[in-house]
């Protein structure tokens, strides 16, 4: 019975060792997606590195980014830059940028 149990065991220690690769892939893949849509849109006005959104939640990277994307009327001529930067931008480009944003350290 115990051989079994040792079996079963090393199934699932195995099951959940392939999901957590898989899924930091995956994550991984989504970083290397924000960070050229990042490159391509935002560094221009952005700092390569910008210390102020470096590792913050992705959670909260994406609100803000969709708060400046829905200010109407833009209040200065840069919140209009963004907005015309993110108003092609799906919400998976949004959410990879922050993931992007969210492993810079």
């Amino acid at each position: 019975m115990s051989i079994k149990w040792k079996q079963i065991g090393g199934f699932a220690i195995a099951a959940f060792l392939f999901v957590a690769v898989q899924s930091q892939a995956a994550q991984e893949d989504r970083a290397a997606e924000g960070q050229k849509l990042y490159d391509d849109l935002c560094a221009i006005c952005h700092t390569e590195k910008p210390a102020k959104m470096m590792g913050q939640p992705v959670d909260g990277l994406v609100a803000k980014m969709n708060k400046v994307k829905s200010l109407t009327p833009p209040p200065n001529e840069k919140v209009e830059q963004m907005q015309e930067a993110l108003k092609p931008l799906s919400d998976q480009d949004l959410k990879d940028i922050a993931v992007y944003l969210n492993g810079l350290k």
